[in-house]
């Protein structure tokens, strides 16, 4: 007898199913494509929260991340209203598909999925006063720039920004939720950065859309472990150098090859100078304002163009030379230098 009455409690807080609004729904021939508008001045709040499943895998190359969450959206639909003394709790696709729902668009992701396995993570909740819960999972792939000039000392912020898709700020208007926004269920642990704060904003600045919608931005800064570079990179690089008390043949060998690579980027970058200097002049000779301008600007041109012809026919014959004769000094006195002397030193 006990037992009974525990599972005509249990009962009693047990949600209907989702078969109970399709009555409704015809009784009010409903339209799951029109907005539920309380208003026709005011937009249809929906209230956005987040609950983090995983976050992760920062590419440093692709300049991207992987975000898995629960996406929790709720608003209010009086067309759904009813006498129901209970929610009725929605698990069926089918029945899903059609109830208005806001067409939340994540903007900045490259590849987004829902899970379907084992069965379709859609659950949606219709209390008797018309007001709508509606939670999916999704994966993300957003894009997150990163900037590593001061690698490995980086900070990094990487942004997800969710707005709609077709509505205007003015019919449709997202808003973050007042209570945990942004939920973590479990604690997140990444290989090569740590998580220095989580921030939410209601606006955001969207360039590429051609309706000025309602946005919401999620916000990761983010900061670069440097003990594994200390120990991998600096360390050993601080050790090779106290231990290493004399030059050796082939320390002296790098020195000169990088010696030559930074001189011929140098010579490079010099040409490259002195060709667009001359393309300006060019242009500006082309709307001189009178003949003898031309003239000067064109002269000049010509000049321009005769010193990096020089200089790269100098570069082309002193790189070559200078490096064979290097190496015939190299092969013929350093390596073949007496050791005693070395050691002496």
């Amino acid at each position: 007898m006990k037992k009974k009455k525990e599972d005509l409690g249990s009962e009693a807080f047990r949600d209907l199913g989702g078969s109970f609004i399709t009555p409704l729904l015809k009784e009010k021939k409903y339209d799951n494509k029109s907005i539920p508008l309380v208003f026709a001045d005011e937009p249809l709040k929906v209230f956005v929260a987040l609950e983090v499943i995983h976050l992760g895998n920062f590419d440093n190359f692709q300049m991207e991340y992987e975000l898995d969450v629960f996406l929790h959206m709720q608003w209010y639909d009086v067309r759904l209203a009813n006498n129901f003394s209970k929610p009725v709790r929605i698990m069926e696709k089918k029945i899903i598909d059609r109830i208005w729902k806001p067409d939340a668009l994540f903007l900045n992701s490259k590849f987004s999925y829902f899970h379907v396995v084992t069965f379709p993570n859609f659950l949606m909740r219709i209390y008797p006063n018309g007001h709508v819960t509606y939670t999916v999972r999704v994966t993300l792939l957003p894009d997150c720039q990163m900037n590593f000039c001061n690698f490995p000392h980086d900070k990094q912020r990487c942004d997800l920004l969710i707005s709609s898709i077709a509505h205007p700020k003015s019919v449709l208007e997202f808003r973050w939720a007042s209570k945990q926004p942004i939920i973590f269920a479990k604690r997140v642990l990444l290989s090569d950065l740590r998580i220095q704060s989580i921030g939410t904003e209601q606006q955001c600045q969207i360039d590429e859309k051609l309706i000025p919608s309602s946005c919401l931005l999620l916000l990761f800064r983010l900061k670069r472990e440097g003990a594994r570079y200390i120990a991998e990179k600096y360390l050993p690089s601080v050790l090779a150098m106290v231990l290493t008390s004399y030059l050796t043949s082939l320390d002296i060998w790098f020195v000169v090859i990088k010696a030559f690579t930074v001189l011929s980027l140098v010579e490079s970058l010099a040409v490259m100078a002195y060709i667009k200097r001359g393309r300006a002049i060019e242009k500006q000779a082309q709307k001189a304002a009178n003949e003898y301008e031309k003239d000067l600007l064109q002269s000049e041109t010509k000049r321009i163009g005769r010193l990096y012809h020089r200089l790269d026919h100098f570069s082309r014959v002193f790189f070559p030379v200078a490096f064979i004769c290097f190496v015939i000094f190299y092969a013929g006195i350093i390596v073949k230098r007496d050791e005693s002397q070395c050691v002496g030193n």
